[in-house]
């Protein structure tokens, strides 16, 4: 029975086979073509029957042929472009053309050890694609994200030549005193520095903010997460493309200081304020001028800018790569140099670069990845570098620098004339040789469809040496040739420290990913890190070298001046994670994540944490009876997460079972002595900070062009580390102790419009985010005088005496001396009125004024962390035109710039083009106080000296043209853009005039924003020109 049965079947499914080939037979074939919209082919196009599994694939031409029959409904697709349905008519011949589908990009996002479409995330992450950084002049990495992501904002201390200036902070600062507020960077998913991949070679970053997203990567993600993906070779294509620009830096601005006509009238008129006599006399002064015609050596005049910005400013940077496929082999190789001239002639950079990224397909089942990358940057520049911007923005007109036949002259009074060390070599050197070496080696096996598995060993090593010799340089007492007794310092000497740091990361994971009946998708991920660090560093001294041409230690004096120094930090983290997620009909989404870390930082018993997170998001316009609105609302989710970090960044150099040790030498007549000292007591209780996040977010699509991205998050960092006051009888630093508390929350907004009317297109991408920021708990510890951390306010907030006037009369200077004197002087006309807020306490213990200015009426005056960071995105494009404009800045922020810098009469400093509006008799309104080289009751930190930073920037500007796909196909060329850059443009800003406000926020010991220093070298804009042609 059971064999008739068989054999039944087999006649049966015979039968129809054969009926369903007739059938084929009878049905009518087409042919065509799939074109992209320049009418080039797309090989590898897909071309199916909708609702059927009957469908065909576009050979090495574009063409196509597949049986259908009238009525059918073409669906024609390709990666990259928006698919396109075509109804089958009465012709055979159907060529059909597709766009490219602007938002293809964004369809996918690279997440925690993975990708995840972007309509299925579930927590706030945002990304940007290589368009960002196409054609741009970047030269690190990190500035690519200004402006761009709501809630990330990137500070520049300067544009030094290969500076690594980028500080990323992601919603907010979390943490100080002993652990690092920066972000955890992963480069193709092994940790790294964003500013060592060169721009050109990354394809996608992705940026994880908050807790549901980065909880995957534990204690490494307290303060956010940056996923950078650099490119690979596509499948089936090989092609070269190289992409070059040239151009010049110029400075974004500079300070305008007074004439030196001016400077001898304010200088006069500050002498007279303090009782003395000026030799300034109108007299002296026209002759001064007279006779510096005649005989500048005696009567100079210096223009500072003239000689310190001498430098061409010139940059070239070139990228040249590679990619092939051989059968299942796929390597993309990139090759980059970069040769950066500083705005001063002693500074520059250059920086080769090589990345190789391969993909090798061994079989069905199982894949091998390897990359591996190197690169050497050698950055240039004078020891005396910060001395050169402080004669540019403070130093006086009258000052004899250099002899009318081109020797120097020696400064008097301690103060070196560092003009001869402009030229790279006088004066020494300062060099900086990085070499970094990195690679990752993954195999990955697929035993069903279902079931990923993949190990990755990641290695990498990373050489610092750097050199910094200081020579005597010969000065001139007279343009005759008599040199000078006077030095710029009494030795040379040479400054050599090595620095070796090799890392590893050991990866593990396994993937599960299935679907079940049609509804339910579920994917598991569960994995096993091991990451170990070790940091070697020698450091030597030597001066008093008889022959200055051989700058080698061994060529210094073996005196009793020479030291040796080395140091070695370790640390390792051992990890297990998971991760959980849920998909309904891609309607109701929900994700969970654990991880459990165990870092060598802490004691036993203290070094292991567990940090989960969860997060969920329901896609409204999926749901069944929104379908009828999706025409015109075609994207509408909320979200929602809670998570646990970790953070361990508390320095690899501090063991808390141990006190901490320096172990150094010295040499004494001949002797070299060991030293052992103790610097701070231990602490093994110590662990993990803790910062918990609470996240909701809604994403929103209109009309396929408008989209919409909001955030609103709530943040607490507990357990901070820090180390409290202890009786200074025991003479060691404090060891450290989970003691603080900080509150951040915020809100993010991101909004964009695309749209395309025939060869037109224009669109606008914005976002603005703020941040308040909030100190909860330091154990009734304030510290910092300028800058200042206390309960309740702002991390580094500025600290000072709030001033609420000026004594514009002698009445107002008397009333002021009778009801509130100041710091115990005279209160005169034309100084400033500082607020009485404390020195009395009233029957609760409050504050209360006590009738006199002085310290104990300091207060927090303003803040120094970013509010209402915003950028945004413009461009227009005609045919291969295309122009693009991009803006940044902040809103609200404040910064403190004192001293010389911006205050008249304060260490001989000249005055700016400002103090000309000052107090005095005829222009009692004035905006500056009187100037007093004396008096020193203005000159107080307060809130008249400290100004608003805010800032809205063009930070970029781009015109391209991308000459027609047909016209390069003649001449054998895939694609060919010709550009033209600039970066900085204008910047629109309150801040003091000379000084950028974003070159404001430099970075202190502990990584936070610190107010600011006018010896940096300044931010600059760039203009540059270059081709991106593709083979």
């Amino acid at each position: 029975m059971k064999k008739h049965l068989r054999l039944q079947l087999v006649l049966l499914t015979l039968l129809v086979a054969q009926f369903a080939a007739l059938a084929q037979q009878n049905v009518p074939q087409i042919r065509g073509s799939v074109l992209d919209s320049d009418g080039l082919p797309l090989p590898g196009a897909s071309v199916f029957i909708k609702g059927t599994q009957t469908g065909t694939v576009t050979d090495n031409n574009g063409a196509y042929v597949l049986p259908a029959k009238e009525g059918d409904v073409l669906v024609v697709s390709f990666l990259g472009f928006s698919d396109r349905e075509i109804t089958v008519g009465k012709q055979s011949q159907y060529n059909i053309s597709l766009q490219p589908d602007s938002e293809f990009l964004d369809d996918v996002v690279v997440v925690g050890y993975g990708t995840q479409k972007k309509v299925n995330l579930t927590g706030a992450v945002g990304a940007i694609s290589s368009e960002i950084l196409d054609n741009k002049p970047i030269v690190q990495a990190s500035t690519a994200l200004q402006g761009a992501i709501p809630g990330v904002t990137v500070t520049t201390n300067g544009g030094g030549p290969g500076a690594d200036t980028g500080n990323i902070r992601i919603r907010g600062i979390g943490t100080f005193g002993g652990s690092s507020p920066a972000p955890l960077v992963l480069i193709d998913g092994i940790e790294g520095s964003i500013n060592s991949v060169d721009a050109t070679q990354i394809d996608k970053i992705s940026v994880l903010k908050d807790a549901a997203s980065s909880a995957i990567y534990g204690s490494r993600a307290a303060n956010g997460v940056i996923l950078i993906t650099t490119k690979r070779a596509d499948k089936g294509k090989s092609s070269i493309n190289y992409r070059g620009y040239v151009g010049w830096q110029t400075p974004t601005t500079t300070p305008e200081t007074v004439s030196p006509v001016d400077y001898m009238i304010l200088n006069r008129e500050a002498t007279e304020n303090d009782g003395g006599t000026s030799i300034y006399t109108d007299e002296y002064i026209a002759n001064y001028l007279k006779n510096n015609y005649l005989d500048p050596d005696n009567y100079p005049i210096v223009n500072w800018k003239e000689h310190v910005l001498n430098g061409s400013g010139f940059m070239h940077q070139h990228n040249l790569s590679l990619s092939a496929t051989s059968g299942k082999i796929r390597t993309l190789t990139s090759i980059g140099f970069l040769d950066q001239k500083g705005i001063i002639k002693s500074a520059d950079y250059k920086r080769y670069n090589i990345r190789n990224n391969m993909n090798v397909e061994i079989n069905d089942k199982v894949g091998l990845r390897f990359d591996i990358a190197g690169s050497f940057g050698r950055r240039n520049r004078s020891p005396y570098q910060s001395g050169f911007f402080n004669f540019m923005n403070a130093r006086d007109p009258l000052f004899l620098a250099q002899w009318s036949n081109g020797t120097y002259a020696p400064f008097t009074g301690g103060t070196v004339n560092s003009l001869p060390m402009m030229d790279l070599g006088v004066g020494g050197f300062a060099r900086t040789d990085a070499y970094r070496l990195s690679g990752a080696l993954a195999l990955s096996y697929k035993p069903w469809e279902w079931l990923t598995l993949e190990g990755t060993v990641a290695p990498r090593i990373v050489i610092s040496d750097s050199s910094t010799f200081t020579d005597l340089v010969t000065y001139y007492s007279d343009p005759y040739g008599t040199v000078s007794p006077i030095k710029n310092r009494e030795y040379n000497s040479l400054s050599e420290s090595h620095s070796n740091t090799v890392y590893g990361n050991y990866l593990f994971t396994a993937k599960f990913h299935k679907t079940f009946a049609k509804a339910h998708e579920l994917t598991f991920l569960a994995g096993a890190s091991y990451e170990d660090m070790d940091d070697r560093d020698l450091s030597a001294y030597r001066r008093d070298f008889a022959y200055p041409q051989y700058t080698t230690i061994n060529a210094g004096a073996d005196n009793e001046f020479k030291e040796n120094g080395g140091a070695e930090y370790q640390w390792a983290l051992a990890s297990f994670f998971g991760r959980l997620n849920y998909n309904y009909k891609e309607r109701y989404l929900f994700e969970a994540n654990i991880r459990f870390d165990g870092s060598s930082r802490f004691a036993e018993g203290h070094r292991w944490g567990i940090f989960p997170s969860f997060s969920g998001a329901w896609r409204i316009t999926e749901e069944p009876w929104m379908q009828g609105a999706k025409k015109t609302l075609n994207e509408l989710k909320i979200r929602a997460s809670y998570g646990q970090l970790g953070n361990q960044n508390i320095g690899s150099d501090y063991y808390p079972t141990i006190q901490r040790l320096t172990i150094s030498s010295i040499s004494a007549n001949d002797i070299i002595y060991p030293i052992v000292g103790l610097n701070n007591l231990a602490n093994e209780d110590i662990t993990w900070e803790t910062s918990e996040m609470y996240d909701v977010g809604i994403d929103a699509t209109v009309l396929d062009k408008f989209n919409l991205t909001a955030d609103w998050y709530y943040k607490t960092t507990y357990g901070i580390l820090m180390q409290l006051d202890i009786p200074s009888s025991i003479g060691l630093t404090a060891p450290y102790q989970n003691a603080g508390s900080v509150l951040n929350t915020g809100w993010e907004l991101g909004i964009g419009y695309h749209d395309r009317r025939g060869d037109w297109t224009w669109g606008v991408d914005a976002n603005l985010s703020d941040v308040h920021n909030r100190i909860l708990d330091l154990k009734g510890r304030a510290s910092g005088n300028l800058l200042r951390n206390e309960e309740g306010y702002e991390i580094n907030s500025i600290y000072g005496l709030k001033c609420i006037g000026m004594a514009r009369s002698q009445e107002e200077a008397d009333e002021v001396n009778a009801k509130c004197p100041q710091y115990g002087v005279e209160t005169k006309p034309g100084d400033l009125i500082y607020e009485d807020i404390a020195g009395d306490v009233d029957e609760e213990g409050n504050p209360v004024p006590d009738g006199k200015i002085d310290d104990k009426d300091r207060q927090v005056i303003g803040s120094t962390i970013p509010r209402y960071t915003f950028g945004a995105v413009l461009n227009l494009g005609w045919k291969g035109f295309n122009l693009s404009a991009q803006f940044q800045g902040v809103g609200k922020v404040n910064a403190y710039l004192s001293g010389y810098y911006t205050q008249p009469c304060v260490q001989g400093g000249t005055f700016r083009q400002e103090h000309l509006d000052r107090w005095n008799p005829e222009n009692p309104d004035g905006k500056f106080p009187r100037l007093s080289y004396a008096s020193e009751l203005s000159k107080k930190n307060s809130s008249f000296w400290m100004a608003d930073a805010s800032y809205c920037r063009l930070k970029n500007l781009q015109f391209s043209y991308t000459f027609p796909k047909k016209m390069m196909k003649k001449a054998g060329i895939g694609s060919l853009t010709l550009f033209a850059n600039a970066t900085n443009l204008f910047t629109l800003t309150k801040y003091w005039q000379g000084y950028d406000p974003e070159n404001m926020f430099t970075t202190d010991a502990d990584g936070v924003q610190a107010g600011a220093s006018a010896t940096n070298y300044p931010l600059v804009s760039t203009y540059t020109f270059g081709v991106d042609i593709k083979f």
